[in-house]
């Protein structure tokens, strides 16, 4: 049932339906509890371009998922074991506080006018970036344009605008990771970093050195590999690494993500060895098959689900308050020690 009919049932104008169902101050008490009671009892489906036209926002966020290539192959959404429960988990929360949530996936920078277009057609009220490269200037453009935006993995700027950063705590879980294999007894510790584009990738990589570095030790150049936080790349890279009679004295690695740690797992036993007692390896994010994999893999857990519900609950707020502002937070990590690390002896 419509407004029309609505009206016509209580007996008054299409306007005064309209002012009952957004709570306007101008109408009797005993017509709002007449025209309440009607669309109790029959229902009533908001029209949702008039909703738009009226100032009202739609109740429906986008997520913008960067599409990462795979060498020749395309990127899908369900084969990344870190954007999925992301995405799961921001629709989760989208869901409880009563909006709908359109994905789309950002393959180039053309993009970037669709997403443009869905915020000025007024179809969407609000939109969260996952997986997209750090200062990207597309961002900025929307930004500045005065949309609402989130951002997933991206360093503090001081662009102006209607935005709000969630992070985990790369840096100082970088350093966990490191410092857990330090404390195992480990000095020729190698690292294989992320995707240096994404401001993940280069914290954790601060992480590890600043480790390194308190205890002491020395960072070596060939012990730091740059991978793409893909399993493929993290089997490269492990392969990089081990490759040759003395394994180059490595005796631990810390994986930027457990994506590569899984590929660089499987290559270091491809290559005969055995994990922890020939190398330790420790991850990044707990996934969910990080437990289940043998060895139950050592990683540093990530609270996707805490950071989904900050990303979503405080867009939505900014949306329903008409909040103008820039918004920035860091999610701590945990270090979740399993059985891919041991003490050297």
């Amino acid at each position: 049932m419509y407004s029309k009919e609505i009206a016509k049932l209580a007996g008054v104008s299409r306007s005064t339906v309209s002012r009952v169902i957004n709570n306007y101050s101008n109408v009797t008490p005993e017509t709002k509890d007449k025209v309440n009671r009607i669309i109790k009892k029959y229902g009533y489906i908001p029209h949702a371009p008039a909703r738009t036209l009226a100032g009202k926002n739609s109740k429906i966020i986008g997520i913008f998922i960067a599409n990462i290539k795979l060498g020749s192959e395309e990127f899908r959404v369900f084969q990344n074991v870190y954007v999925s429960p992301f995405e799961a988990a921001i629709i989760d929360c989208a869901d409880k506080l009563g909006y709908n949530v359109l994905v789309l996936i950002i393959n180039s920078n053309d993009d970037f006018k669709k997403i443009k277009e869905l915020f000025n057609s007024k179809v969407l009220s609000g939109g969260i970036f996952v997986g997209a490269n750090n200062n990207s200037p597309e961002i900025f453009k929307l930004i500045e344009g005065g949309y609402k935006i989130t951002i997933i993995d991206q360093e503090q700027n001081d662009i102006k605008g209607n935005y709000i950063i969630v992070n985990s705590d790369n840096y100082n879980g970088g350093y966990k990771a490191t410092k857990h294999l330090i404390d195992y007894g480990h000095k020729e510790i190698a690292h294989i970093c992320g995707d240096m584009n994404k401001y993940s990738g280069f914290k954790r990589l601060e992480g590890y050195k600043r480790a390194m570095n308190d205890a002491g030790l020395p960072i070596k150049e060939e012990y730091i590999v740059y991978g793409n936080f893909t399993e493929d790349g993290g089997f490269k890279c492990a392969t990089k690494l081990l490759k040759g009679k003395g394994k180059n004295h490595i005796t631990a690695i810390f994986s930027s993500n457990d994506s590569m740690a899984i590929g660089a797992m499987k290559a270091i036993k491809k290559m005969g060895l055995r994990i922890p007692e020939d190398i330790s390896i420790v991850g990044y994010d707990d996934i969910r098959i990080a437990s289940y994999i043998s060895p139950a893999l050592t990683t540093v857990r990530n609270p996707i689900m805490k950071m989904a519900s900050i990303a979503t609950g405080n867009l939505i707020k900014s949306i329903e308050d008409n909040i103008s502002s820039s918004e920035y937070y860091t999610v701590s990590t945990e270090l979740i020690v399993r059985e891919s690390t041991r003490i050297l002896e």
